[in-house]
């Protein structure tokens, strides 16, 4: 006898599939299950939570390939809205002077290793991640530039004038 009733008809199917019906009872029964237990979260909890999230989102921006780009400034730019820190509290407490904390967060300047380390341990985000966001935007950048230069480049190129 073949079983074919659907454990979830509203959509939400949780295989990564990017299709979800947001107006299935599922999905709004979803929301508000997220929303009640946020509402019980407390203040601190609410406040990790949303740190939590720019971490995911930074490491969701590294595992894509669209063409936008998302400086590293912006996502410290959450952070610090998230804490309610102002900008020129953070930029004496990093030793950074506030223009060039300014021109991170714009994405003007980069995010060096120094800086990385910092913001590592502040925020409890690998300094990696912080300096792979960097490495992608500059490889976006050089390739929207310059692409067809970088087409003629291959393994069979190199074998034809090595042999």
């Amino acid at each position: 006898m073949e079983n074919k009733s659907f454990l979830n008809e509203g959509g939400i199917n949780g295989l990564g599939e990017g299709l979800v019906n947001t107006n299935s009872e599922d999905f709004k029964y979803l929301q508000r299950a997220i929303k009640e237990a946020s509402m019980a979260q407390s203040p601190e909890q609410r406040m990790e939570n949303q740190l939590l999230s720019i971490r995911f989102q930074m490491e969701s921006y590294l595992d894509t390939s669209d063409e936008q780009i998302i400086h590293a400034g912006s996502f410290l730019e959450q952070l610090l809205t998230i804490l309610k820190i102002k900008k020129k509290d953070f930029a004496r407490y990093v030793d950074y002077e506030a223009t060039n904390l300014t021109a991170i967060l714009k994405g003007r300047r980069k995010i060096n290793s120094d800086m990385a380390l910092k913001l590592g341990r502040i925020f409890n985000i690998n300094p990696v991640i912080w300096l792979q966001v960097e490495s992608k935007n500059e490889l976006k950048r050089e390739m929207m530039k310059r692409q067809q230069s970088y087409d003629h480049y291959s393994l069979q190129g190199l074998m034809e004038i090595a042999s």
